[in-house]
């Protein structure tokens, strides 16, 4: 019976899930909105990466420390520069090499996007007056 009843309440927090996902007209919009982020990115263009963040820009610097601290649009470019030098996972080099490999959103990443919400490697994006706007950068330096 318990068996029963926890198999009743996975399903029903799957569905709930699948629920509160992107319907695929928000999902097309998200991937159109990260093609052209992704562009900018790779271009190290980052006046036009600025064009799509809120500043302040919240950052989280570090996985073991939950505080958090912000960056202006004025100091953007030297933050981000630094940021694409981190370290990352797998086999990639850095951070930049790891973003190189993600122009396309996996079906993870499309799971992860909401009406209004988005998560995506480092990064949280957020509707902010009708336009997708990056607006978090998580988990800067590993430990």
């Amino acid at each position: 019976m318990k068996h029963c009843l926890f198999a009743m309440a996975m399903c029903l927090i799957l569905l709930v899930g699948k629920a509160q996902q992107a319907s695929a007209p928000e999902v097309k919009e998200f991937e159109t909105f990260w093609r052209k982020v992704h562009a900018a990115i790779m271009k190290k263009d980052f006046p036009a990466v600025s064009g799509y963040i809120e500043f302040p820009l919240v950052v989280r610097k570090s996985i073991s420390d939950t505080a958090v601290s912000t960056v202006s649009a004025k100091d953007f470019a030297t933050f981000f520069n630094g940021y694409l030098e981190m370290p990352a996972r797998d086999q990639f080099i850095n951070k930049y090499g790891l973003l190189k490999s993600r122009r396309d959103l996996s079906d993870d990443d499309k799971s992860m996007i909401s009406e209004d919400s988005a998560t995506m490697e480092d990064f949280e994006f957020q509707k902010v007056d009708g336009q997708w706007k990056l607006v978090y950068v998580y988990a800067t330096v590993g430990e």
